[in-house]
């Protein structure tokens, strides 16, 4: 049409013995429309090619990690832990050894850093608080496998060293942080007493995966030091769900970034995508939750709530992406069935795994 136009203003303005005349403004009027329209029609289509690209950069990446996974565990027999000091369990950081993420930097083509950290210190100087010789912290440097292009959260104080994938403990009985945040009971008709607020299969004893033990473990990894082998997914590592994605600011654990050893647990206890008003949304305090927020359990969307906010999500529509225990990458829709989500989690239910 726009071809029409022109051509057709070309010919009556060239003719033998006519003047040439300029285009009349309801013709460019009507030009700058038509463009308009083209432009609103393809915006749709290229942010959605581009969405895709991003979704299989973030799946690639989740494979990516299955086979730093995989290549750990031929290394030493097992998966990695998240080690928080060294001796006596229970000794917090600033005697951290790091997370599991810090095990599998040598997997992850990243030896130059590793090699650098000092793991003998202990009592003052944890891992997250080592730099380089030019000062620059290690838990501030960018780890471009573990960071997905749709995830759009700002960068933790100013630095980019989030993290947008985790590891599972599992379908974990999850801690609240007292009754005022609310226990989440009932939000999922699961057929069980304790909702979404634990273990459905009686696999787990600790909470939120806080044992040395892997007895008390329904995921892969604990929250502290153990870490399960091949021959502890009971289940079949194909129907397991070994790390999958996270938003940092969306938990107060999370939002530490990919090197500190209290950070980077997450567990399948809450549905897909549940909503939390994260870190740095507007809108919440504790006296007056914001607009969207349950409206019996208004603390089952805050940033605090471990149950809640401690599980697996995304910015990508309609789900999350997950790494299961045999290497391979999957997208899981959040309207998957909240029990056959949960015996992904459970790497020792012993019931078979619906369709996922």
């Amino acid at each position: 049409m726009i071809g029409g136009i022109l051509m057709s203003r070309l010919r009556s303005g060239t003719s033998p013995g006519s003047k040439a005349r300029a285009f009349t403004l309801i013709e460019l009027l009507v030009v700058i429309a038509i463009i308009a329209v083209l432009i609103a029609l393809l915006l749709p289509a290229v942010q959605q090619a581009r969405e895709a690209a991003r979704r299989t950069t973030c799946r690639n990446n989740l494979h990516n990690l299955g086979l730093a996974m995989h290549n750990y565990h031929d290394a030493y027999n097992q998966f990695p832990m998240s080690i928080c000091g060294l001796g006596t369990p229970g000794e917090w950081s600033p005697s951290s050894k790091g997370s599991y993420f810090v095990r599998l930097l040598p997997f992850m083509d990243q030896s130059p850093m590793y090699n650098q950290l000092n793991f003998n210190l202990f009592g003052g100087n944890g891992i997250e608080d080592q730099a380089d010789s030019t000062g620059t912290l290690y838990r501030h440097r960018m780890i471009p496998i573990l960071q997905c292009p749709s995830e759009n959260s700002t960068g933790i104080d100013g630095h980019s060293y989030k993290t947008n994938y985790a590891l599972s403990i599992g379908n974990q009985r999850m801690d609240s942080l007292g009754t005022g945040w609310g226990s989440c009971v009932g939000l999922i008709p699961s057929g069980n007493a304790d909702g979404i607020a634990g273990n459905l299969f009686k696999t787990a004893g600790a909470g939120h995966g806080n044992s040395w033990n892997g007895t008390d473990i329904s995921g892969v990894m604990s929250r502290l030091g153990w870490g399960s082998n091949f021959r502890d997914l009971v289940d079949g590592s194909s129907n397991i769900i070994m790390a999958g994605e996270l938003r940092p600011q969306c938990g107060d654990h999370t939002r530490n970034g990919w090197m500190h050893f209290n950070s980077i647990w997450v567990a399948t206890t809450a549905p897909i995508n549940f909503k939390i008003f994260c870190v740095r949304e507007p809108g919440w305090n504790s006296t007056s939750p914001p607009a969207g927020a349950h409206p019996t359990y208004p603390g089952c969307n805050h940033w605090q709530n471990w149950t809640t906010s401690q599980g697996f999500k995304s910015q990508h529509t309609g789900g999350a992406h997950f790494l299961l225990a045999d290497g391979s990458a999957r997208f899981l829709s959040d309207n998957v069935n909240y029990t056959t989500y949960q015996r992904m989690g459970d790497r020792r239910d012993g019931e078979p795994v619906g369709e996922f």
